[in-house]
């Protein structure tokens, strides 16, 4: 990837679309990519972080910002996005956007539609869209996507298993692609993102220890410069060495230990309960 300013458009421009780019991590490459001369449209399903966002991009980078409310779980969501997108040259695909939870397999409060809203996020959102604007991007020779993952896709991972395994998709998909897609100058990359303080971490004041945590601005640059040169982007010095250490051990213990990061960081120190009781 180019770090100039000239060559960064010239390689992804004049336009990117980030899903899910209005909050959190997504905002962070609304902003990096919008800071490079960049046209951004930034689909999103709030329509007040959306104002909030074109209106800041719009004035501080001097770009054009489209926002577009759009449910990336609802079944027209590829036909909202291509309309609105028209004839604009889409030249950077940044899929942002995951649905997660953290708990039992067998929740009290949710059920199987939860599970399949997922697959929606997840698995068939970055599917439609990498279908839809990967083609124009080989025509051109030229173009990039970003697909945004999690640690918890490198292994199944206990009470967050479902969510676990959209991840690992995403991961298999963007290193495949980048495989598919290198002959065609179009960059892909899968990111596996650690430990992040975006809006995805409210919640979870209670870890004491922040030095794990990567702010969404460390995040995005380290996946803009890694865009173009491999695969896969582990990110964070400290994700990157847990996922080395996880490498060495056996995968009994490596499940066990992921389940117990969940059962630590996020369910109070206890293992929580299968919900088995009724329909």
């Amino acid at each position: 990837m180019s770090t100039d300013n000239a060559g960064f458009e010239a390689s992804y421009g004049p336009w990117a679309v980030i899903a899910g780019g209005a909050q959190g991590i997504g905002e962070a490459y609304t902003r990096y990519i919008a800071a490079r001369g960049v046209n951004v449209m930034v689909l999103d399903i709030s329509a007040d972080a959306l104002a909030a966002i074109s209106a800041s991009v719009r004035e501080e980078f001097g770009v054009q910002c489209l926002p577009v409310e759009v449910d990336l779980a609802g079944d027209d969501m590829l036909e909202v996005i291509r309309a609105a997108v028209g004839k604009r040259e889409v030249g950077l695909l940044v899929y942002n956007a995951g649905l997660a939870d953290v708990g039992p397999f067998y929740k009290a409060d949710s059920g199987l539609d939860f599970e399949l809203k997922k697959i929606a996020v997840n698995v068939t959102g970055p599917l439609k869209l990498i279908y839809h604007f990967g083609k124009a991007m080989l025509a051109r020779r030229r173009g990039g996507i970003v697909l945004m993952s999690s640690g918890a896709g490198l292994t199944g991972s206990p009470y967050y298993a479902h969510y676990s395994a959209t991840k690992a998709y995403d991961i298999a998909l963007g290193e495949a692609l980048w495989g598919e897609f290198a002959p065609y100058n179009v960059d892909v990359l899968a990111v596996a993102a650690g430990m992040t303080l975006s809006t995805a971490a409210a919640g979870f004041e209670h870890i004491e220890d922040r030095s794990q945590f990567q702010t969404t601005t460390e995040l995005v640059d380290e996946a803009m410069a890694a865009l173009g040169q491999q695969p896969l982007l582990i990110a964070g010095k400290n994700h990157r060495a847990n996922a080395d250490n996880m490498l060495q051990i056996p995968k009994k213990d490596l499940i066990r230990y992921m389940a117990e990061h969940a059962i630590n960081n996020f369910l109070g120190g206890e293992a929580p309960p299968q919900v088995i009781d009724g329909d």
